[in-house]
């Protein structure tokens, strides 16, 4: 059962997990954002080499389970001699890094597919109407068609944000010392399984609590219609207070 006083003995080891997970989440999708964006765009591209490049990535890393490409990335690239001899070893051969490339190119699958049908979901008539104004392509896309698919993608958007902090337990299988590599920390110092696994559940509950609320003010800030309250019904609204007659 939950023992309070197993949980405040491995508070601090669960805090300092809690701070390395919140990392490995920023820069996993920060990289799966940077990614994502080309590889969208090529997606839509008007070329078919280019098309299928898009498809191709998207369908490799959005099918492939998170914790196989981890281990491709981390056991797997020591076996090529061009890399160990290579200046990208002096990154690849750190597992940090292994854990925040994959995580990103995983990520990057489902953005690059969730962007790249918000740009296919930009109404015709706006972007006919940018170019009849005389915006150029950059400007038409920067200010027409990319706030209107990011406000179309956000939604998605925000179940992707959830399943990066999910997956970043993953990198606890790499030596780093994550949130769930802490719980198990504190469980073999203990022999308590519950304890700190239940702790870590928790902690995992509250951030994607708080992410859902962020993403929904996100969602409110750029969908003004969000914001506006819908007025009931006539026959449902109650009646207000009555004049007194005049006698």
């Amino acid at each position: 059962m939950f023992s309070l006083e197993t949980f405040l003995a491995g508070l601090p080891l669960l805090a300092q997990g809690t701070l390395e997970t919140l990392k490995l989440f920023v820069l996993s999708l920060v990289g799966g954002g940077l990614i994502a964006l080309p590889v969208a765009l090529a997606r839509n591209g008007r070329f078919a080499l280019v098309r299928w490049f898009g498809y191709g990535f998207i369908f490799v890393f959005r099918g492939a389970p998170l914790l196989v490409l981890l281990y491709l990335i981390y056991y797997g690239l020591p076996q090529f001699d061009f890399l160990r001899h290579s200046p990208l070893w002096i990154l690849l051969s750190e597992p940090y890094v292994c854990a925040v490339l994959a995580l990103s190119l995983n990520s990057a699958g489902y953005v690059a597919e969730i962007l790249a049908g918000a740009l296919r979901a930009v109404p015709r008539g706006e972007i006919e109407a940018g170019e009849v104004a005389g915006l150029g392509r950059l400007r038409l896309f920067r200010s027409i068609v990319m706030p209107h698919a990011a406000r179309i993608a956000l939604r998605a958007y925000g179940n992707e944000v959830v399943f990066v902090l999910k997956g970043t337990s993953a990198a606890s299988m790499v030596t780093i010392i994550d949130l769930m590599a802490s719980a198990n920390s504190v469980y073999f110092n203990t022999y308590d399984p519950f304890t700190p696994l239940i702790s870590a559940g928790i902690i995992y509950l509250l951030l994607i609590f708080g992410l859902t609320r962020l993403v929904g003010m996100a969602e409110r800030r750029l969908s003004p219609e969000l914001r506006l309250r819908p007025r009931a019904p006539s026959h449902l609204r109650r009646p207000g207070p009555q004049p007194r007659p005049i006698l």
